[in-house]
């Protein structure tokens, strides 16, 4: 995001970097730093950035993966700004960098939210890259050289490299199924969270800093700028790379309440981003506007959460939603949202608490998953025959991803009434593009795609070796890994 205007700053002196500790740095150096671009050091490939406070015992196994990196220790540093913990955090953070020359530790006072100190470790990092970890994760051991690997190989300028939820964290794991060496922003606008590869020269280039007061989206906001002014962004789902965790004492800051106010300013705040740096192409900006909607807006009109809050609450959301909506959603709404979502637009900018209600109750039946009613053999195809929910999006065709690589055919569908849809899956083309077990999705217009559940009742297909099944978790998939349809 663009710093707020006020003015540049005199052309600082860059003081020189301890090795160890240091002393607690002021906002305005840190960005006087950081506005000014020193030289590469040699060697530093990625310097770790970690906000840290009152995060243990989890801060120490971030520590000891960071420690056990197997790429060579004169490639990365690690920078950790302790903002003021009141555990033994601290003393931690200093027995480590004690012990290891590419450990440097920066001791604040709290400042309440993990922009300032990411800030201060932007300015002080010397790496090529940054990468911004979060105190309560951890990395797989090759995390580190994997990613020097294929940024250098591919030239990358932002990198998301595989998360793996654990503690019963939920993210969007289907993102990292595969690798992806160009991902479209609209793909990729999916993950707004900081655990990226980002090219350190493009952050300072364009003056990219994180909101150092208590904000919602504070990252997205810097995220969305990475993205925006990126030439090349990838995904690299090859490794179990970053554990993300939920922590078992609540004090995630995804965890925390939300203020309406403050979150639809950041929304705000990150539309306006996308709108200004895609002027050249305001239809995928109105795209991403609308998917930014879906993720991080319509969230609090969904379902059980819209219908358990108290009215006041429920029209506080409604209310600081409405103009919102109203400035980027307006028009040619059907255009970007499902009927469904568009109906719901409509009603947060007219403040009818009573319609949101009543399309709250109906989410349910909406969001219901595609399901197979047969699967045949022709002569050259397979025939999948399903039902898709009727108040739901309309499915435009199916997708079959193939787990091991990032390979991906799409089919079209017959409508045949009625819910019902056909799905024509040519052995020939199967034979010719795919060898291992693969996926089968239905694709819609203005959602997210769904994998179509096979019901234990309805009968395996096959054809020349390959087979069309049920999964373990009772979704349809096709294994050709011994088909002969070539």
């Amino acid at each position: 995001m663009s710093p707020p205007d006020q003015g540049e700053p005199a052309a600082p002196v860059i003081p020189a970097r301890p090795a160890k500790a240091m002393a607690p740095q002021t906002s305005d150096d840190s960005q006087a730093v950081e506005k000014t671009a020193e030289p590469k050091a040699v060697g530093v490939f990625v310097s770790v950035i970690i906000p840290v406070y009152n995060s243990m015992p989890y801060l120490t196994e971030l520590l000891n993966s960071l420690e056990l990196q197997d790429l060579d220790k004169s490639l990365y540093e690690v920078i950790a700004v302790n903002d003021g913990s009141t555990d033994f955090g601290g003393e931690i953070l200093d027995v480590y960098a004690k012990r290891n020359d590419n450990f440097t530790v920066v001791h604040q006072e709290n400042s309440g939210w993990p922009g300032k100190p990411r800030n201060v470790g932007t300015a002080l990092a010397k790496g090529e890259y940054v990468f911004y970890a979060d105190s309560d994760d951890t990395l797989g051991t090759e995390a580190l050289r994997r990613m020097r690997d294929f940024a250098l190989e591919h030239d990358v300028d932002v990198l998301a490299p595989k998360l793996v939820p654990v503690g019963g964290r939920v993210i969007r794991t289907s993102l990292f199924s595969s690798t992806q060496i160009d991902v479209p922003l609209e793909q990729i606008f999916a993950t707004l969270m900081p655990q990226k590869l980002i090219r350190r020269q493009m952050i300072l280039d364009h003056g990219l800093r994180f909101a150092e007061e208590k904000v919602r989206l504070e990252d997205g906001m810097v995220l969305a700028g990475c993205y925006l002014h990126a030439k090349r962004v990838s995904v690299l789902g090859d490794y179990d790379y970053y554990y993300i965790r939920e922590r078992g004492d609540g004090n995630n800051i995804s965890a925390q309440p939300f203020e309406p106010m403050g979150y639809v300013e950041s929304m705000t705040h990150i539309s306006n981003t996308i709108r200004s740096n895609t002027l050249d192409d305001p239809e995928l900006g109105r795209r991403l506007i609308a998917g930014l909607f879906k993720r991080k807006g319509l969230k609090f009109f969904t379902g059980e959460r819209f219908l358990k809050y108290r009215e006041a609450r429920a029209k506080l959301w409604t209310a600081a939603f409405g103009p919102y909506v109203q400035e980027f959603l307006a028009e040619r709404t059907n255009e970007v949202l499902s009927d469904h979502d568009a109906a719901k637009a409509a009603a947060i900018i007219a403040g009818d608490y009573e319609e949101l209600k009543r399309l709250a109750a109906k989410d349910d039946d909406v969001a219901g998953r595609p399901e197979l009613i047969k699967a045949t053999s022709k002569s050259d195809h397979f025939e999948l025959r399903f039902a898709s929910p009727a108040i739901g999006p309309a499915p435009r065709g199916v997708y079959i991803d193939e787990r091991e690589t990032d390979r991906r055919l799409q089919f079209p569908i017959v409508d045949q009434d009625s819910g019902q849809y056909i799905a024509k899956i040519s052995y020939a083309t199967l034979g010719a593009s795919l060898k291992g077990k693969a996926d089968i999705h239905v694709r819609y217009d203005h959602a997210e795609t769904r994998r179509i559940r096979m019901p234990a009742n309805v009968k395996e297909a096959t054809y020349a070796g390959a087979i069309v099944f049920r999964t373990v978790t009772g979704a349809l998939s096709i294994d050709l890994r011994k088909a002969k349809l070539v």
